[in-house]
């Protein structure tokens, strides 16, 4: 079935046969790897090995549910089964689609995911690492609004052997930015589609050109965090320290204890390590400047 050639979308460098639209993505013609259709998702996986209050996982699958979203059944790193709930929006059912069950289905076609912004630089990648709101997703827009293209955006793909370096794959070509950080980079939002209805979860998909469709090599790694104090700080981490920060910020890293693979997982953040500068950068906790940041970014990367 997957052999016949059908319009899909292209990321990841997989070609995706999706019935769910992924906005304003462009199709091309080619075979799938993988599909994304709507259906009837099982209740539980019977050789589940770990479950959580919203998702199990065995080998070779996947299962989570969202309330009043949809279930999502992930198998054989080829296939995604949507359960869509009354309500649910296209956009909604989208963000889950594109975070959590795409992070299970690379888990399982053994890619790691990371939790990561990526923007091109001179022909290679610098990756922003860091948790969630830490501003990985800003910066990336930041760099973008001065002429450096975008590759990802929350996840993001490597492929990382000790032979070949680590390399990033081109993802969905959208970022998910708060309303108030559309205003730091004098974005407007008119126009621009909500990623939920909830009116407290003011949160934007923004579309960007993706100009790379090849995988390209990891240049560094910026591990964000932030301080109480008003100072910026740079410390290039090194020898074993620089692992941690890469496996502690792999997508869905708790996927891994159901679906298998730990120890691929670890020799391909090793080689993401080994090959690539890691740099944690620290920003005060109050107040984004970005203008600063990046400017303390440029000048490391």
């Amino acid at each position: 079935m997957l052999l016949t050639v059908k319009p899909v979308y292209h990321a990841f460098g997989l070609n995706i046969h999706s019935e769910v639209p992924f906005l304003d993505m462009p199709r091309v013609e080619g075979v799938p790897d993988v599909l994304v259709q709507y259906g009837k998702v099982p209740s539980e996986i019977p050789n589940a090995k770990i479950k959580g209050v919203r998702y199990q996982a065995g080998p070779g699958a996947f299962l989570m549910q969202v309330d009043g979203i949809a279930g999502y059944y992930v198998t054989e790193g080829r296939r995604i089964l949507i359960e869509r709930e009354p309500g649910a929006t296209d956009e909604e059912i989208l963000l889950f689609l594109m975070g959590s069950a795409m992070g299970a289905l690379l888990h399982q076609r053994n890619i790691l995911p990371l939790h990561a912004s990526a923007v091109q630089v001179d022909g290679k990648t610098v990756l922003f690492i860091g948790p969630s709101s830490i501003g990985k997703s800003t910066l990336a827009a930041g760099f973008q609004k001065q002429g450096y293209p975008i590759l990802a955006d929350d996840v993001c793909a490597v492929t990382a052997d000790g032979n070949n370096g680590a390399k990033v794959i081109p993802g969905f070509p959208r970022l998910k930015l708060w309303a108030d950080t559309l205003k730091k980079l004098d974005t407007e939002k008119s126009g621009l589609i909500r990623v939920r209805l909830d009116q407290e979860f003011e949160k934007y998909f923004v579309p960007f050109n993706n100009v790379c469709d090849k995988p390209t090599l990891v240049r560094s790694v910026f591990v964000l965090a932030t301080t109480n104090t008003d100072k910026f700080e740079i410390v290039p981490l090194k020898r074993g320290d620089k692992i941690d920060p890469i496996i502690n910020n792999t997508y869905r890293p708790r996927f891994l204890e159901g679906l298998g693979g730990k120890k691929e997982h670890f020799k391909q953040c090793a080689a993401v390590a080994a090959r690539a500068a890691v740099i944690r950068i620290t920003r005060p906790r109050k107040g984004f400047r970005l203008d600063e940041l990046m400017d303390l970014v440029e000048r490391n990367w």
